[in-house]
């Protein structure tokens, strides 16, 4: 995150950590926006706090949700074996 600060406008973190409160702090000290992706319950409040913007998954689940496919039948792997580990003489 530090070492391209130069090279991009806006950094989009999806983590949750408030470890890197502090990178955030000082790239956002340089000049770029950073946004903060995660779920509100893993997510440290100081994380948000020094964040430009903070977007909780939960409140956009259903616009990023995968829809089932319709009339998809479950066809296992074939020809894919186990095979053991040879023992050692």
């Amino acid at each position: 995150m530090m070492a391209l600060v130069g090279a991009y406008d806006t950094a989009i973190l999806v983590s949750g950590d408030g470890d890197l409160a502090y990178a955030v702090d000082a790239v956002s000290y340089r000049g770029v926006r950073v946004e903060v992706v995660s779920l509100r319950s893993m997510t440290s409040d100081s994380l948000i706090n020094v964040a430009d913007r903070y977007i909780d998954l939960d409140g956009i689940k259903e616009d990023i949700q995968k829809t089932p496919r319709q009339n998809y039948t479950y066809r296992p792997l074939s020809g894919i074996g186990v095979t053991e580990e040879q023992a050692e003489p």
